[in-house]
C-alpha cells in the first residue's frame, strides 16, 4: 500500500510539471486563436485529475473511510457490550429484586418465630415463677408451721420442767419417810427379780467384774440406814457373785428414793425417774394431734 501511494504522488507530481510547461505552447496558439481547445491538454487536464482523485482516494479518503469504518466497528462493539452489560444488570437487579422479596419473607418468618419463641419462653418463665413461688410459699408455711411446732414444743417442754420440778419439790416436802424406805425395798426386790429372771443379763456382769471388787453407785434422795445399806450390799453381792462396795451420794433432785450404777447395768427407782416417765409421756401426746395434723 506505501509503494502505490509512492507512485501516485509521483504521477501527480509529474502531471504538476507538464501543466506548469504546456502554457508557454498554448500562450502561442492564444496569440493566433484564443478561441481554440487543446485536446491534449484537455486529456492532460482530466488525467491529472483522475491522478489526483486517485492520489486523494488512496492517501486521504481511503484512510479516513478506514478510520471511520474501524470507528462505527467500536463503536457497534461497545453499544454490544453496553446491551450485554445492561442486559446482565438487569438481570442482576431482577435476582436482587426476587432476594430482596425472599429476604423480606425470611424476615418475617424469623420476627414470625422469634416473637413465638418470646411469649412460650414467657409463658414458661410464668409457669416457672409460679411453681417456684408456690413451692417458696410450702416451704414458708412448713417453715412457720415447724417454727411454730418448735415454740410450742419448747414451751411445753418448760411447762414439763417446771411442773416436775415444782412437783419433785412437793413431794420431797410432804412424803413422809417410810415411801423413801419402799422405794428403796422395791428397788432391792427388782434387783433379786433381775437375778432369778435374768439369767443371761446376770452372767454378762459377773464376765465383767471378775477378778476385781465391783463398787455400787448409790444416789439416794435420802441418806439410807445401816440396814438399808446392808441389804443392798448383800443383793448387789449375790447379782455379781463377788464381794461389792458401796459408793453412796445423796442427791435431793431425786425427791425420793434412789438410782444405783454397776458397770453397765443402771436401775433407777426415784420420783424423779417416774416424774420423767411421766414428762415424756405427756411431751408425746401433745405432739400427736398436731402430727395428725
Amino acid at each position: 500500500m506505501k509503494v502505490v501511494s509512492l507512485v501516485l504522488v509521483m504521477l501527480a507530481a509529474f502531471g504538476l510539471m507538464a501543466a506548469q510547461c504546456s502554457p508557454a505552447s498554448t500562450t502561442a496558439t492564444q496569440s493566433t486563436s484564443p478561441l481554440e481547445l487543446d485536446l491534449p491538454t484537455i486529456l492532460f487536464e482530466v488525467i491529472n485529475f483522475l491522478v489526483l482523485a486517485v492520489v486523494l482516494y488512496y492517501v486521504l479518503f481511503r484512510r479516513v473511510m478506514n478510520s471511520v469504518k474501524t470507528r462505527a466497528a467500536e463503536k457497534d462493539r461497545l453499544l454490544h457490550d453496553l446491551a450485554q452489560e445492561r442486559q446482565a444488570a438487569e438481570r442482576l437487579h431482577a435476582e436482587l429484586q426476587a432476594r430482596l422479596a425472599d429476604i423480606d419473607q425470611e424476615i418475617a418468618e424469623i420476627v414470625t418465630q422469634a416473637q413465638e419463641q418470646i411469649e412460650a419462653e414467657h409463658k414458661a418463665l410464668l409457669q416457672a415463677t409460679e411453681v417456684e413461688v408456690e413451692r417458696l410459699l410450702t416451704e414458708a408455711q412448713s417453715e412457720a408451721a415447724q417454727m411454730q411446732q418448735q415454740s410450742l414444743d419448747e414451751f411445753h417442754e418448760q411447762a414439763l420442767d417446771t411442773i416436775l420440778r415444782v412437783s419433785a419439790h412437793v413431794v420431797d416436802q410432804v412424803a413422809p419417810a417410810e415411801l423413801h424406805d419402799v422405794l428403796v425395798k422395791q428397788l432391792n426386790d427388782r434387783i433379786w427379780e433381775l437375778g432369778r429372771s435374768e439369767m443371761r443379763q446376770v452372767e454378762a456382769i459377773r464376765r465383767s467384774v471378775s477378778g476385781r471388787t465391783p463398787t455400787i453407785h448409790v444416789d439416794t434422795a435420802r441418806a439410807l440406814s445401816p440396814e438399808q445399806q446392808g441389804q443392798l450390799v448383800r443383793t448387789f453381792s449375790a447379782l455379781a457373785d463377788h464381794n461389792v462396795q458401796l459408793d453412796l451420794k445423796t442427791d435431793p433432785a431425786l425427791a425420793l428414793g434412789l438410782r444405783i450404777r454397776m458397770g453397765d447395768l443402771v436401775v433407777d427407782n426415784s420420783i424423779r425417774a417416774q416424774l420423767d416417765d411421766l414428762r415424756d409421756e405427756v411431751s408425746a401426746a401433745l405432739r400427736e394431734p398436731t402430727s395428725h395434723e
